[in-house]
């Protein structure tokens, strides 16, 4: 270690840091010290800080995919209803409604690998997703109009299956939650 003295985080004092110690960085001038901080209200906010990111990190890791699907989910939703906030009902381009969705054009029990897809999925009136079962036959219509035949011609056609992973998971719904986060921004 360096010859230079160091500052104790416990008393303040300045001490010379070649106490003997072979691992780590050396914080405190004793022992006593070190355990006097960490019965402080200040070292039992940093020990309960520890803790909880140790909590946090652990339930992160028992989280299933079924979570993880519906967290990704969640927040892709959040996504399209933001991206699409000045558009009105993609089935019946209505704008007075009381609660919007993020509705599939293929739903995702038909084609599981559009789930994700911002092509697939735009903003519906509750009216039209629950009750008028997407209304698709409109949502076609006005599909075509947004995106062009090509494009909706390319979401009908046969698609390779998908099976996200974890990890995967976690990136799609943490890449929408920041996309979200800043169309939010944008339009405050």
């Amino acid at each position: 270690m360096a010859n230079s003295k160091r500052k104790c985080r416990g008393c303040k004092k300045f001490y010379p840091p070649e106490d003997g110690r072979t691992v780590g960085p050396c914080f405190y001038c004793s022992i006593d010290c070190q355990m006097g901080f960490l019965k402080s209200p200040s070292g039992e906010a940093a020990v309960k800080k520890v803790a909880n990111k140790n909590v946090r990190e652990a339930k992160k890791k028992l989280l299933t995919k079924g979570q993880l699907a519906a967290k990704a989910q969640y927040e892709f939703n959040r996504y399209i209803r933001i991206r699409d906030k000045s558009l009105p009902c993609i089935s019946c381009c209505s704008y007075d409604v009381v609660q919007w969705h993020a509705g599939h054009y293929k739903t995702v029990g038909s084609s599981p690998e559009l789930r994700f897809n911002v092509f697939n999925v735009h903003k519906q009136c509750s009216q039209c997703n629950d009750h008028g079962s997407g209304n698709i036959t409109n949502y076609r219509v006005h599909l075509i109009e947004k995106l062009g035949l090509e494009k909706v011609e390319c979401i009908e056609s046969k698609h390779e299956a998908k099976r996200y992973t974890k990890e995967q998971l976690i990136r799609i719904r943490d890449i929408f939650r920041r996309k979200a986060n800043l169309y939010e921004a944008k339009f405050r």
